[in-house]
């Protein structure tokens, strides 16, 4: 039970209502821009529905990204409860492709509801209802705004008290056993994974003759993922026209061997374009993979196999792939002489230190850590630096990007952004990890987060670095010893690092049996005999 003002609230969006009218009868509304209504209707309409809307923790207005950016994010303890987009007056919300574009940012935002309105009308759709039937989705028929009033008690399942109170989860079980969809991320992993198999087991029948290694064949099926994955990015933030899923049809027509062809001449105009590491010359640039294991992944990239969901990359987050990444690194591919095969391996998982850290606990640490550093208004932005030694596939330097940028903005309006993110990538961030793999995506992701029409990519391969960051000595920790007086030296020779965070694993060593006598012998030594619980 909704227990606020209700007569207040009704006197309210009453008063707006007849302010609506009035504009629209005079003629005004015929001129009003998107950011005028939601100025002057949108949000009112929600702050009587009890949202503070200039409480940017409480209602966010999301960046907008070619397009693709729910105008409103609505929180309650940090979560979001649902998206809003915004559109003028004069837009046909009956456009199908609007309605998708909202339901579309809440599922990849994990989030259940999606509000599309410009006021004239108001729409609330179900993100997660497993369905192509917007009519099955709508939580209720649409309400114009001169049914505000009347329809009050609708209206008011979008009040904060209501999802405070759960009472608009609640009406949506009017749907009862309709299918939901899979949520995005376990959806993708889903996906990436079946990918990497199906590119895996293609390659290791086609390539006997090239004797590949385990290493190589899992190197050469990570280059081509990620280059496809990069592509898909650029084209979805129409930074690139969309070509790979309308040619690829064309290249396999052609023949055996096509399709990798077309796509190699495709990976050198990015080489080209963005002259990132991701596209220089490597050995998954001279296997043979078959047309129909690429047509697979290209086509998979693009929606999934049911049709269902449309994969938008322009909207899922570098996080969020970092967070999928990090639970796909822990299938570890097993190669036979004639076939490859990829399994869940927990040892594995362990001996690499591939462990996923959820997102809210990444965002506490990045505050607590580097938000207070940069409270200190004497402290110079482009002289921190910022360091995860286990860095994974880059969750937390992706936060301390995103954070990094925000201030850098604040303080330095009118610098060319593209530089400042450069700038960022730069000389504020840096990172170490065991596995090879997380430190490319790593990079990968990193670099995704600024990548621009037209603007060369730096390389991060000095920021970005694998190996073993507890173990200097060769002889224990082999080619993954890492010497921090050389890997970093500048840093490490001034002021060293003003940051250190991030989600290590953990060990107890005289719990696990997978951990050598010398290894154990090396950890207690150096870092002491209380420190029962250690990163390997």
């Amino acid at each position: 039970m909704i227990t606020m003002d209700r007569a207040e609230t009704l006197d309210r969006i009453k008063i707006l209502v007849e302010k609506y009218n009035q504009k629209e009868v005079s003629g005004e509304l015929k001129h009003f821009s998107e950011s005028q209504v939601k100025k002057d209707f949108i949000e009112p309409l929600f702050e009587a529905l009890g949202w503070n809307t200039r409480d940017s923790s409480e209602v966010s207005a999301e960046e907008n990204i070619a397009g693709k950016r729910a105008d409103y994010g609505f929180r309650i303890n940090g979560i979001t409860k649902f998206y809003l987009e915004a559109k003028s007056p004069k837009i046909d919300l009956n456009n199908s492709e609007f309605i998708r574009q909202a339901v579309n940012y809440a599922y990849y935002k994990s989030c259940t509801w999606a509000v599309l309105t410009n006021f004239k009308e108001l729409r609330v759709y179900n993100a997660e209802i497993r369905s192509n039937s917007l009519l099955e989705i709508e939580l209720f028929p649409n309400i114009s705004s001169s049914e505000y009033v009347e329809k009050i008690d609708q209206l008011l399942l979008l009040s904060k008290e209501s999802f405070e109170k759960g009472l608009t989860d609640k009406e949506a079980e009017k749907w009862g056993k309709k299918a939901k969809k899979i949520p995005i991320d376990k959806q993708l992993l889903a996906d990436f994974t079946r990918f990497r198999e199906v590119l895996s087991k293609d390659i290791t029948k086609l390539n006997h003759s090239k004797n590949l290694s385990q290493n190589e064949l899992d190197e050469a099926v990570q280059r081509i993922l990620d280059r496809l994955i990069f592509i898909r990015n650029c084209e979805d933030r129409q930074l690139e026209p969309i070509e790979l899923k309308s040619n690829y049809r064309t290249w396999e027509s052609k023949g055996k061997g096509q399709l990798i062809n077309s796509l190699r001449a495709r990976f050198r105009e990015y080489d080209s374009k963005y002259n990132s590491e991701l596209f220089k010359e490597h050995l998954c640039d001279h296997i043979d993979v078959d047309n129909e294991a690429l047509s697979e992944i290209i086509s998979g990239l693009y929606n999934t196999r049911d049709m269902i969901i449309p994969y938008d990359f322009a909207i899922i987050d570098a996080d969020v792939l970092g967070n999928i990444y990090e639970q796909y690194l822990g299938h570890i591919l097993r190669k036979t002489e004639k076939r490859a095969t990829l399994k869940e391996n927990q040892t594995h998982r362990k001996e690499q230190g591939i462990y996923y850290t959820p997102t809210y606990i990444v965002d506490y640490i990045v505050k607590n850590t580097l938000g207070e550093l940069i409270k200190d208004k004497n402290k110079d932005l482009k002289k921190i630096k910022v360091l995860d030694p286990a860095c994974g596939s880059g969750s937390f330097l992706i936060r301390a990007y995103d954070l990094l940028y925000d201030e850098y903005k604040s303080k330095i309006k009118d610098a060319y952004t593209e530089v400042i993110k450069e700038d960022i990538l730069k000389n504020n961030i840096y990172g170490v990890d065991l596995d090879k793999q997380a430190v490319e995506i790593a990079q990968l992701n990193l670099l995704l987060k600024i990548a621009e029409k037209g603007h060369k990519l730096p390389l991060l391969r000095e920021n970005i670095k694998n190996g073993n960051s507890l173990i200097d000595d060769p002889a224990i920790a082999g080619d993954k010893a890492f010497n921090w007086g050389e890997k970093f030296k500048d840093i490490m020779a001034g002021e060293g690092f003003d940051v250190v965070m991030g989600n290590p694993p953990y060990v107890q060593l005289s719990m696990d049996e997978n951990i050598s006598s010398s290894l154990k012998t090396y950890l207690i030594d150096r870092f002491g005999s209380s420190m029962g619980r250690l990163n390997p």
